[in-house]
């Protein structure tokens, strides 16, 4: 009876409601394929129908294609027909008076900017034009643009000596943003902090760094060799502590075997001595009612009563050494115990720290990019089973490069800082914020449409814009811009991701210090 309770019924309710959703879910996806394939045979017959009269070989070909696929279609079939019609088309002549290669010829110049090349393809763009050309079939025309633009290995012999390799001109503020960005994202242990924050200042203001912009890219690959080497370092050393506990645990389960055994084996005894008292007792008994003399029967009590006396004795000797040997292998366990959970509070501690580090930003102490991509996943499918809002904000702070060069990087840091706090203080407990990178920050809002989350929004861009700055005495303007959008079945993480950033840049490029929506 205890199977059919309340809880039961519920679990049973949850699992009719999950069949019902995925039953639902397939018939919108079989419903959605169905409506694709039925644009796709539209799209075929649409342009078979433009296309008929074009080609006297292609005509009957297409109308076998149009009418095959008009209701339903067979995929053999198909294949078969759409085989026969590539085969037509590569084979198709070319017929000079419809060839119209201009605009071909017109995009490969363009795109090929070697002088023998172009001078090259012009030639066989008059050579197709004119009344006598041998080229009759198109696969002869691209075969003949391929030997142009795509040289055999012995004509690349042949001109070595007047290639020139092209001057590769390198955006290093591009650059630099992008590394920042990586920098962002990336967790760098406490004994980096100091270099990385050198390598920071100088990939904001590259082109007035002291250093080359290949010293700087040097520097950083440097210092991330030296991160990965550190991690691994840190990673033998949690796993030869795991090794340690595992070989601490390995001899606590022999210590308990052993224990147990101890045990079993004294209660073993105190039931064999029973037993031989109880036969012993039972066998003087049966003497007691045989015998004819008291002095035999005296001679056999005495006796009895040694030999159980004996039992006893060697039975209590027996026990303390087992006694004993369970107290030690306790006293033992105890201390074995105890060392191992202190070692494992210490673990516990240095992987908190391993974590913090791994998902939050240093310098706000925000959860960094790594955190909002776990935690990206996990509203999403929050959003899927209970069917409840989901809305993204990105924000930006205004011209925060040229509050770096006004008031100098630790300005910066500070505007950073405070702007991370007043971002996480005016969020509700349910709301997750990260710093994605550089100035840049990323907003979760759960169970959140977005004409709610934007009046959210345009609260904190109003009150960041109000709350003072000071670096050096001096006050530092601050506005932040902000792009929202609300989550849509379709979406994906990066399609939901893109649109926001896209709502952030239209917030930029219409004036900043604004909240925009998509």
């Amino acid at each position: 009876m205890g199977f059919f309770t309340k809880q039961n019924e519920d679990l049973s309710e949850q699992w009719r409601k999950k069949y019902l959703n995925l039953f639902d879910e397939q018939n919108r996806v079989e419903h959605t394929h169905q409506e694709k394939e039925k644009l796709l045979r539209q799209f075929i017959i649409q342009l078979s129908i433009i296309t008929e009269g074009r080609d006297k070989h292609l005509d009957p070909i297409l109308i076998r294609l149009r009418n095959h696929i008009k209701d339903e279609f067979d995929l053999a079939t198909l294949k078969m027909e759409l085989k026969t019609f590539n085969e037509s088309v590569k084979n198709m002549p070319v017929a000079k008076k419809n060839l119209k290669a201009d605009l071909l010829f017109d995009f490969l110049v363009k795109q090929y900017k070697d002088s023998a090349q172009q001078t090259a393809l012009r030639d066989l763009q008059k050579l197709v034009n004119s009344e006598e050309t041998m080229i009759e079939q198109v696969s002869d025309l691209f075969i003949e643009i391929l030997k142009i633009v795509e040289p055999t290995e012995d004509q690349k012999s042949s001109d070595s000596e007047e290639v020139v390799e092209p001057v590769v001109h390198v955006d290093i503020n591009v650059v630099s943003q992008q590394l920042l960005q990586y920098f962002g994202a990336l967790a760098i242990p406490a004994v980096f902090e100091q270099p990385a924050e050198l390598l920071k200042e100088a990939l904001l203001n590259p082109n007035h760094s002291t250093m080359l912009f290949e010293e700087i890219l040097n520097d950083l690959v440097k210092l991330l060799l030296r991160i990965k080497e550190y991690g691994e370092a840190e990673q033998q050393d949690i796993d030869q502590f795991l090794l340690h506990i595992a070989n601490q645990l390995s001899e606590l389960n022999v210590i308990v075997t052993e224990t147990n055994a101890a045990a079993n084996s004294s209660v073993k005894s105190r039931n064999k001595l029973d037993q031989s008292v109880f036969t012993q007792i039972r066998e003087l008994q049966v003497q007691a009612i045989k015998v004819t003399s008291l002095d035999t029967l005296k001679e056999n009590v005495n006796q009895c009563f040694k030999t159980i006396a004996a039992e006893i004795k060697a039975h209590h000797q027996q026990d303390q050494e087992q006694q004993q040997k369970f107290q030690d292998h306790m006293a033992e366990l105890v201390n074995k115990m105890i060392s191992l959970e202190v070692e494992s509070e210490n673990l516990k501690a240095e992987l908190k720290v391993i974590h913090t580090q791994a998902t939050h930003d240093t310098l706000t102490g925000l959860p960094n990019r790594n955190a909002y991509n776990q935690r990206l996943k996990d509203e999403i499918a929050r959003y899927k089973r209970y069917d409840t809002p989901l809305t993204m904000a990105i924000w930006d702070i205004d011209h925060f490069k040229n509050i770096n060069d006004t008031f100098g990087h630790k300005a910066g840091d500070k505007v950073l800082a405070l702007t991370a706090n007043q971002l996480q203080e005016s969020t509700r407990d349910t709301d997750f914020i990260s710093r994605f990178g550089g100035e840049e920050f990323v907003m979760l809002l759960p169970n959140t449409d977005i004409t709610l989350a934007l009046k959210l929004a345009e609260d904190l861009r109003e009150l960041i814009t109000t709350t003072g700055f000071n670096a050096n005495g001096k006050a530092v303007p601050v506005t932040i811009s902000c792009g929202l959008t609300e989550f849509v079945d379709d979406d994906t993480e990066d399609s939901f991701f893109e649109r926001a950033d896209k709502a952030l840049y239209e917030a930029k490029n219409t004036g900043r210090n604004r909240c925009c929506i998509i």
